[in-house]
């Protein structure tokens, strides 16, 4: 159960996972993304997550900026309206912008 207390420690750090809508909704074999706007950018996060393998994720017409993904803590510097990254099998990227890093610990399902 370490992955779901780990999940519900990014939801709590991130308000955009907590109550704002989903737009950008894609679907596939493997994988899914979305992005979650909270209030016009104030919180703001673009998530995808990856089934048994591991998935390339590219998502457009998301907000320009620096994201910072709350699962691995990586950074991407956003400048023309689309993101790209990867996400390991059984994983999730949860790409914040202006977010606050890599938030918990790695597990077996998130890392």
């Amino acid at each position: 159960y370490a992955h779901i207390k780990r999940l519900n420690q990014i939801r709590r750090a991130v308000p955009a996972l907590q109550k704002a809508p989903m737009s950008h909704f894609s679907e596939w074999g493997s994988g899914m993304c979305f992005v979650r706007d909270h209030n016009k950018g104030e919180s703001y996060a673009v998530v995808g997550l990856a089934a048994g393998s591991g998935q390339d994720i590219c998502v457009s017409g998301v907000l320009n900026g620096v994201y910072k993904d709350a699962v691995t803590g990586n950074v991407i510097n956003v400048s023309n309206g689309s993101i790209s990254f990867h996400v390991k099998g059984c994983s999730a990227g949860v790409w914040v912008l202006n977010g606050p890093g890599k938030i918990g610990s790695d597990g077996e399902f998130l890392k």
